[in-house]
């Protein structure tokens, strides 16, 4: 009887989980957005009840339909509105929406903790927890049974409407194939803000049954782990295998994990269980991602966009070229000079920080990938070049580049089941590696020591030890130099066009012979490498290792969303990221502010100028050199020509633009 009482309390659970999976399914199943903030939303609501119930005394039938439709029905019409639709008409990429999202999930958590604090509360009940006898020595209580109940009519309401209701034959028909719908006068947006406002009320409501066991901001974020492994069992799209998913893989399976104990004390296979039973959804999310070859993606491929109308390039006008480069350098070998003893540690973390944004650069923005497993790849390079400085006593230096190697080998395991995949399916994959690695690696007391975290020590060059503040930030620096250079030879070359070709189409490559397994496992591998040496440099900064430093949720994705901000094609934008994720809460002297902006950035993207804001600013270089270009012009056709001379004929430094001018200009004999 003791594991049926296990398994009624794991229905319970596992049909509250279900409810956020029913929430993922239904908006990617309709808009192809894949939420990540669906967790914040869920927190939202659920301190918006709390604040109606607790601090306005509202009684509970008006806070509950206040809490769910109004906050989360209408937050989640808003975001499709404001957020998502102008994204979906620029046929933005699904990098650009997975980041929309990510803004959203920074501009909530921030929210959370300017209204509330961040202080951790009691959720108020929904239901009364009275418990109830079922005879033989069972009993269950009042509101799980009522939350089976609620999980139960949901699921049966959502299959009606799906399958008997006019507005379920208008979701079917946007769900295979938006445009045709809207040519037989099906109104895809309403469609699609209706499914956007459903799925944060399914967040909201798993968040307010969620809260009884504690509110505060990080905890129910943290929700999308959970939320995600079953989504993805789901395949993105069936409802019916999410409400299954979650009531038997994270409820049942999850509680009957919880009795399971390996008799002896601890050892090797006794700590691995001890931490699978905190980290099942992690296990579950990586191993159906396994286990699928495909996902049923909906949307457009995760092509790059089309052209905009800008066709300013900063290498076509070397003398500006030099400046902009230039000014870069004397700007980062002064910045030590500009801060204090007190905020010189911020200009160190931020060198570190634009190698590890390098790396994503090199990933995302020379071949098209997207990885949501850099914090795990600098994190496990920080972790190797730590313990084998620590173990072996082999000096710092050397044991950067064996921390290096140690991602790169971890970067080629990412990019072996990654090989056939790409887009979101590729993101999610990263993401599982790099959540695996945090929970059962850098957390285990057999590989990191723990949580107490490892000592880590800074530099010497031939007895000079590198310990003082501007003595290593110019170490660092000397390191960003050498990633740039070697992240130059990537994009340059047949190298940088074969990459170039893989971006705009996998098949395509292929079809011409481009062996596009062996080079994507290439830049996985080079890019793992970047970010294991930023990884040692962070880990050398703080002089200590923290696991919690590289979480995926607080630092992959944190991360990706700053350089998709700022400007992913370029490797100036990974210098561009790294000043505004950290000088700006110097400057602005307010903790949280650059995170505060660069959440403003990311809902703005369909908005700026090339979706990002070093389009932005090239948009500006091209409004000033057309400006400039035109007075020269104009100069010239009043100056006479004298008689004699025979006309002008095309320059010899001319530079072609677009790409067919360059193809047309490399066949010319």
């Amino acid at each position: 009887m003791f594991y049926v009482q296990l398994i009624l309390a794991g229905i319970a659970t596992g049909a509250i989980y279900s409810l956020a999976g029913m929430g993922v399914v239904l908006t990617y199943k309709v808009t192809g957005v894949f939420n990540f903030a669906h967790g914040a939303v869920a927190m939202i609501v659920a301190y918006s009840f709390w604040e109606l119930r607790a601090g306005w005394s509202l009684p509970l039938w008006v806070a509950v339909p206040v809490a769910l439709v109004g906050v989360g029905g209408g937050l989640g019409y808003v975001l499709e509105r404001f957020v998502f639709r102008p994204l979906d008409r620029q046929g933005a990429r699904t990098s650009e929406k997975l980041v929309a999202t990510l803004g959203v999930f920074t501009l909530l958590l921030g929210a959370a903790y300017a209204i509330w604090t961040g202080k951790v509360r009691q959720g108020p009940r929904l239901f009364s927890n009275r418990p109830l006898l079922l005879g033989a020595g069972l009993r269950i209580g009042t509101d799980q049974l009522v939350i089976v109940v609620l999980v139960v009519v949901i699921s049966a309401a959502v299959w009606v409407l799906f399958r008997r209701t006019q507005f379920g034959t208008e979701i079917r028909a946007v769900v295979d194939r938006r445009t045709l719908a809207e040519l037989t006068a099906v109104r895809a947006d309403r469609v699609a803000g209706l499914s956007w406002a459903l799925g944060c009320m399914f967040a909201g409501l798993t968040g307010m049954l969620l809260a009884t066991n504690g509110l505060d901001p990080v905890g129910l974020t943290l929700l999308v782990i959970e939320t995600f492994s079953i989504a993805v069992v789901a395949r993105l799209t069936s409802l019916p295998i999410a409400v299954a998913a979650g009531i038997l893989l994270l409820g049942v399976a999850q509680s009957l994990l919880t009795s399971a104990h390996i008799s002896g004390g601890q050892g090797f296979f006794g700590t691995g269980l001890e931490q699978l039973k905190p980290n099942l959804s992690v296990v579950i999310l990586f191993a159906a991602l396994l286990v699928y070859r495909r996902l049923d993606v909906v949307g457009e491929d995760d092509t790059p966009p089309a052209p905009s109308g800008s066709r300013f390039r900063l290498a076509e006008h070397p003398g500006l070229a030099a400046c902009v480069y230039g000014g870069i350098g004397v700007a980062l070998v002064a910045l030590p000079f500009t801060l204090s003893l007190t905020t010189y540690a911020y200009g160190q973390r931020m060198v570190a920080l634009m190698i590890v944004f390098v790396s994503i650069v090199v990933i995302t923005g020379f071949s098209g990938y997207i990885t949501l497993g850099q914090g795990a790849f600098a994190g496990f390079g920080g972790f190797v070049a730590a313990r084998v400085a620590n173990s072996w006593g082999m000096p710092v230096i050397p044991a950067m580049v064996v921390g290096g190697v140690g991602a790169m080998l971890m970067g080629l395991a990412a990019g072996w089941p990654a090989l056939r995949r790409r887009g979101l399916f590729l993101g999610l994959t990263t993401l599982a590696i790099g959540l695996l690695a945090y929970s059962f690696v850098f957390q285990s007391t057999v590989f990191a020591g723990g949580t107490n975290g490892l000592s880590v020590s800074r530099p010497s060059v031939f007895g000079w030890a590198l310990d003082g503040p501007y003595s290593f930030y110019y170490f660092e620096l000397v390191w960003l130099a050498v990633v740039l250079v070697l992240a130059h030879k990537v994009r340059s070359g047949r190298l940088g066009r074969v990459l170039l070709a893989m971006r705009d189409s996998e098949t395509a490559a292929s079809s011409v012979g481009i062996e596009t397994r062996r080079y994507k496992l290439f830049v996985f591998a080079i890019s793992a490498f970047i970010a294991g040496l930023g990884g040692a440099l962070l880990t050398q900064q703080a002089r200590i290792f923290e696991p919690l430093s590289f979480h995926p949720l607080t630092s992959s994705l944190v991360w990706f969303t700053v350089v998709i901000v700022a400007g992913v094609e370029q490797l100036s934008g990974a210098l561009l990221a790294g000043a505004l994720f950290v000088l700006l809460d110097v400057f602005l002297k307010t903790a949280g502010a650059s995170q505060l902006l660069i959440g403003i950035g990311a809902l703005s993207l369909g908005r700026l100028p090339g979706n990002s804001l070093l389009g932005g600013l090239r948009a500006i270089a091209e409004r000033v050199t057309g400006a400039a270009a035109r007075v020269a012009e104009t100069a010239t056709r009043r100056t006479p020509v004298p008689a004699g001379r025979p006309a002008a004929k095309e320059s010899a430094d001319y530079v072609p633009t677009t790409y067919a001018e360059r193809v047309l200009s490399e066949t010319k004999p």
